[in-house]
Parts: C-alpha cells; sequence; structure tokens
C-alpha cells in the first residue's frame, strides 16, 4: 500500500493497517516475571530520536523513511514529548477559536497543507532477545495528531486519534538487528475538527512506545467484570478473554487471592459467572483490591503468558434518583484535571501523576474529570 498525503483531510480515513484496540494488560513469559513487574516480551522505545521540523508537508524531508536514507542533518529529540516544548514550531492556546481562525478560511474536514508543521522522527534498534522469533507489534500510546509509520523501508500504517494508544504489526519486517522505524507526525488532519477544546496546542509522540512480542498464543483482550451482589458480601465475577493465534486446544486457567493473599478462585476463565463469597466491597474511603492472575498455555500445556490485573468488587446504582455506591448514597467531591507539567506539558509522568494524587487524598477529593481524553494507564491503575 502506497500512502497518500490526501488521508489527512479525508475523514473516512483515520487508520490504515491499525490493529484493533484492546485492554492495557501487560503480559509476562513466566509467573516469576509477573511477581517482579519486568516482561522480557516488551521492549521500550522512549529516549533520545532522531527528528526534523519541517513548518509545512512540501518542506519535509520527504523519502528519509527509504532504507538506507542519509539521516547526518537530522537532530534529535526526546520521546516522549512534544515538539513545541522541545523549541520546535509554536506553542497556541486557544478557548472558544479554532487554531487556524483568523489564518486560513476552511470548512470541515479540509486542513491547511501550507500551515501544517510536521515532525519526520527515526529510530535505529536491535530486538531485544525476548522478542525474537514471534510476532512483533508496536504500540504508540499517544501521537498528536495524525502519524504515518515505516520500518525498514516499508510503509507499516497510518493512524490518527491522539489520545488513544495506535498499534501496529511489524511482524513482516522486523529484523532481529539494524530495524529502522521512521515517523511522520502531522500537527493538524482532519481530526483537529473534533478534537478542539479549550486548552494547550501541541504535537508530537508525547506518551511512550514500545515494542511488545506475541508468543504463539496470546492473550489479546481480557475483561475481568468484577460486580456486587445486594448482600455486599458475594462477588460476581465474569472473566471475558480473547486469544489470537493458535488458540485451538490453549486454556487460561485463573486465580483470585484476597488482600491478605489467599486464594478465593481457582479454575478456569471461561466466561461464566463466578460468584465469590465473603467479598470485601471497594469504595473511595475502603479501595479493597483482589489480585487476579491469568495464566495461558498451549494446546501442549506449555506455559505462554501470564497476566496480573488487580480488581475491585462494588456496585454503583440509581435509588430513587440518588447515585448510591454498594448501597449507600456516594457524594462526589470531584474536580477537573488536565495532564499538565508546566514544563513538558501533556507529556507527563509517574511523578506528574503520584503528586496529583497526593494533593486528592490530602484534601479529600474523591472522583475527578479527566477533561474530554483518555489519560495514561497509569492514572487509572
Amino acid at each position: 500500500m502506497t500512502p497518500e498525503l490526501n488521508w489527512l483531510s479525508d475523514p473516512t480515513v483515520f487508520a490504515v493497517n491499525r490493529l484493533d484496540a484492546h485492554s492495557d494488560h501487560v503480559c509476562y513469559r513466566t509467573v516469576q516475571e509477573a511477581a517482579q513487574r519486568h516482561s522480557s516480551l516488551r521492549q521500550p522505545l522512549d529516549g533520545m530520536w532522531r527528528f526534523v521540523w519541517s513548518s509545512c508537508p512540501a518542506q519535509r524531508p520527504a523519502d528519509f523513511w527509504r532504507e538506507g536514507a542519509d539521516l547526518s542533518g537530522f537532530g534529535t529529540i526526546r520521546v516522549p514529548g512534544h515538539m513545541e516544548t522541545q523549541g520546535y514550531g509554536q506553542l497556541q492556546y486557544t478557548n472558544t477559536l479554532y487554531p487556524w481562525d483568523g489564518r486560513s478560511a476552511l470548512r470541515p474536514p479540509q486542513v491547511d497543507l501550507n500551515d501544517d508543521p510536521v515532525g519526520s522522527y527515526a529510530r535505529e534498534f536491535d530486538l531485544d532477545a525476548g522478542l525474537r522469533g514471534q510476532r512483533v507489534c508496536i504500540s504508540f500510546q499517544g501521537v498528536e495528531q495524525a502519524m504515518y509509520l515505516w520500518c525498514n523501508g516499508q510503509f507499516v500504517g497510518y493512524a490518527e486519534d491522539s489520545f488513544t494508544p495506535s498499534e501496529f504489526d511489524l511482524t513482516p519486517y522486523i529484523r532481529d538487528e539494524n530495524n529502522r522505524l521512521c515517523v511522520e507526525v502531522y500537527k493538524r488532519s482532519s481530526a483537529a475538527w473534533i478534537e478542539d477544546q479549550d486548552f494547550f496546542r501541541f504535537s508530537g509522540i508525547f506518551r511512550s512506545v514500545y515494542l511488545y512480542a506475541k508468543p504463539r498464543v496470546h492473550i489479546n483482550d481480557i475483561w475481568l467484570k468484577a460486580d456486587l451482589a445486594a448482600d455486599n458480601t458475594t462477588g460476581l465475577l465474569t472473566p471475558l478473554v480473547k486469544l489470537d493465534g493458535e488458540t485451538d486446544g490453549a486454556s487460561v486457567a485463573l486465580v483470585v487471592t484476597d488482600p491478605e493473599g489467599y486464594a478465593v478462585y481457582e479454575g478456569p476463565a471461561a466466561g461464566d459467572t463466578i460468584e465469590i463469597e465473603g467479598i470485601q466491597p471497594w469504595s473511595h474511603a475502603a479501595p479493597v483490591l483482589y489480585h487476579a492472575v491469568l495464566t495461558l498455555r498451549d494446546a501442549d500445556g506449555v506455559l505462554q503468558e501470564v497476566v496480573p490485573y488487580d480488581i475491585g468488587f462494588r456496585r454503583f446504582e440509581m435509588i430513587n434518583g440518588v447515585m448510591c455506591l454498594n448501597g449507600e448514597r456516594v457524594v462526589f467531591n470531584g474536580v477537573n484535571r488536565h495532564e499538565w507539567n508546566a514544563d513538558r506539558g501533556r507529556a507527563i509522568g509517574a511523578d506528574d501523576m503520584h503528586a496529583a494524587m497526593a494533593v486528592f487524598k490530602k484534601n479529600n477529593i474523591n472522583a475527578v474529570r479527566t477533561c474530554h481524553y483518555p489519560d495514561q494507564s497509569l492514572w487509572y491503575d
């Protein structure tokens, strides 16, 4: 497939070869890896990337993605990070106006290609040992706003949607050594008409990038649907698991332990609702979590993946027009929160999130409005 520049202004093209969305769980190769929370199936690509900023598409190095292209004239940029906070282009704050109002006479879904800055990114790497010989995918956790991706001189895919992950299968193009990823990031596309809101306007690869491997059979998506019966002591757990790869004969086992480490369920994750007695309910005042571990084996019984996940049992309902949590009225002491750092914009890290949560707890805040877009997964954790 040949990438087209006109995809930027075509609202019917917002994802080309992008993998389907799935849950944000982390897969580990062994039980020991899961306990240590260090996965040999993942390889981070954060850090310094080669980079060139162009004021518009006509000025960009259009062939930089070709294998063997000379990148000696490129500078560097940190990923994750915005272009504008690292000296490239102009940051902008607008509220009720579109960013191009007064500069370009546009109608949806038009894009002014004379005023659409482009970042050309490149990263070279070898595959870590844990990913070799398997299916390899790449995850861009957040790119603002439209991106084209190449691997080793081959076009891989295109995506819009700044605040949700875009993932692609690199298996046909990846090598064990001497790989080069190339990414073009456009500040504006047709999506700019619907991603518009009152905040600072940035662009770039502003959340983490990583590779991940899929063994022969892989846990692609999970929903550990945890509910609470009206007695407030009986947990209702429905584990929904989707696999891909060599799924015939594969099996998924589930173990759920309570906060003291005692197993309250051991058995298959088959999609049936499981009743667990003696549950301690989750609430904002007492956020009790249970630990679930999913273990995937192939048809020969060989361990393929281990997925740990924390869950809480709670019941939210309306009773006579009153919002109730676990049968009791809940009062929300809530605030708005943007992902924000005064130096790095929306390219925030774990320290920023922990600091915000400490302020919440100190001030008895029990609810947060995440301001129009999905936040990083760590915030929900």
